[in-house]
């Protein structure tokens, strides 16, 4: 992960915090070391953390990081340390990474996130100010992988509709979003260790019409199932 200089930049805030106690994205309770955060100011006067490296962020973006190829667009710089490691992946040739927001791209670049990568890897990206719902690749450079994450909270409601709109503009061949096994588990949840689960399961990817990355050691039936109980660990329904 990156080494992080704190900083700010208009409504956001990079800060570092100690300990603290922690359930991941699939792997369950756990203790974890000072962590970095990226908050924006809200219009209460408080604060949002719209990113970190807690082990429930990093966890719900291991996918994306690990199977990105060719030519991979990002939705939504964030921290930008999924883009670091996006690029860090041998089976990346480009990454387009999209940001509306010119305040994180700022800051992006006053914390040096590039700074420790390979210049091979560096070499990769290519950040772009554009609106995520909006942008459309240049037609010599077609899209083999799409992540998104724009979103505040995880699963938002309007969150695969926003993919849907996304990918409509992108036409990427393969596509993961963050938070989309809690989308997808949500209305499932009750045929849980039936023999219907799985057939469910992919009538429901099937009916997002959208090309989810769903190829995940185990099966994607029991991946799906472990981080919806995960979910339920933190926050019953």
């Amino acid at each position: 992960m990156p080494l992080y200089q704190l900083g700010e930049q208009g409504a956001w805030r990079l800060l570092r915090g100690g300990m603290g106690l922690d359930r991941g994205y699939y792997s369950g309770a756990c203790i974890y070391g000072s962590t970095t955060a990226l908050l924006r100011k809200n219009g209460q006067g408080g604060w949002d953390t719209w990113m970190s490296l807690s082990p429930f962020e990093i966890e719900s973006q291991e996918l994306a990081c690990l199977h990105a190829q060719g030519h991979t667009v990002v939705m939504g710089l964030g921290m930008g340390w999924v883009t670091a490691n996006i690029a860090l992946n041998p089976a990346v040739q480009r990454l387009t990474v999209v940001e509306r927001d010119p305040e994180v791209i700022a800051l992006f670049e006053q914390m040096q996130v590039l700074e420790g990568l390979p210049a091979e890897a560096a070499a990769k990206i290519h950040i772009v100010q554009a609106d995520a719902l909006q942008w459309r690749p240049a037609p010599q450079q077609p899209v083999d992988f799409l992540y998104a994450d724009i979103w505040l909270q995880l699963a938002e409601p309007q969150a695969l509709a926003e993919v849907q709109q996304m990918q409509a503009n992108v036409q990427a061949t393969q596509l993961y979003f963050w938070g989309q096994e809690w989308v997808l588990a949500a209305p499932l949840q009750a045929l849980w260790g039936s023999q219907g689960w799985s057939d469910a399961l992919a009538e429901a990817v099937d009916a997002t019409g959208l090309p989810l990355l769903t190829a995940v050691d185990g099966g994607f039936a029991p991946w799906v199932e472990r981080i919806w109980r995960e979910r339920l660990a933190r926050k019953p329904a």
